[in-house]
């Protein structure tokens, strides 16, 4: 059948990025970058971008509940960013907010906002397809809390891409001093800029990029359940 044609008119684009740094127990030192960067490009690419840097549970919930509004009933792509510290617990994967302090596991689900929870308010929404991107697997300073190393692979829900900065288990790099962002982020953004830019080859050349600047030390990671292709720069999307 071969491919369809791109529909003519964008759909409605929201993107939900945030970036935590200041986390008291163990800053960060360039993930409030990262999501200033992105979500920066996002706009200029013609995303509703709804941005929060070192932000508390409150306030992460707050702006989930915003990008829910934005999206409902619009047939549109929902997309989360997120830099900062996330943890995996029970199989399921939490971003953790500045003002988190679990002591144990039990705090974790009032502490944290889990990733499945911003996927429900997609779904919620309405959307068609959803992208979610993790720079999430920075070493953990809860770890007692924690029941595995990394984020937790997951299967994507219909219509989902999940794109994570390294393996499912394994710690992605914050970047150096000298850096202004993290080594996946960074990648990102230059794969993100191609005119003809497809989410799927996007995520590819930056898995490539990625493992070679990092000598096989950080290697992403995908999982997609997507039937139609995206292409950032101009926001239209082909069916297959």
């Amino acid at each position: 059948t071969g491919w369809g044609q791109a529909r003519a008119v964008p759909s409605v684009r929201v993107a939900l990025v945030i970036g935590n740094t200041r986390y008291p127990a163990a800053p960060l030192r360039n993930a409030a970058n990262d999501a200033w960067v992105m979500g920066k490009l996002l706009g200029e690419m013609g995303f509703n971008v709804v941005s929060v840097r070192d932000a508390t549970r409150a306030e992460m919930q707050e702006a989930v509940a915003k990008t829910r509004a934005a999206l409902r009933g619009r047939d549109g792509v929902g997309l989360l960013y997120f830099a900062g510290h996330g943890m995996q617990l029970y199989w399921r994967n939490y971003l953790l907010p500045i003002d988190a302090a679990p002591e144990n596991a039990s705090d974790v689900p009032g502490q944290a906002v889990e990733v499945g929870a911003v996927l429900d308010a997609f779904r919620t929404a309405g959307t068609r397809m959803n992208i979610v991107v993790l720079d999430a697997c920075r070493d953990n300073p809860f770890g007692a809390s924690a029941s595995g190393k990394g984020l937790a692979p997951l299967d994507a829900p219909p219509g989902t891409f999940l794109a994570y900065a390294t393996a499912p288990g394994n710690v992605a790099e914050d970047g150096t001093a000298t850096e202004a962002n993290g080594l996946y982020t960074r990648c990102l953004i230059k794969e993100l800029q191609r005119t003809d830019a497809k989410v799927e080859e996007v995520f590819k050349r930056v898995r490539l990029h990625v493992r070679q600047a990092s000598n096989g030390r950080q290697v992403p990671w995908e999982s997609t359940s997507l039937e139609d292709d995206f292409v950032f720069a101009s926001g239209q999307a082909a069916r297959r």
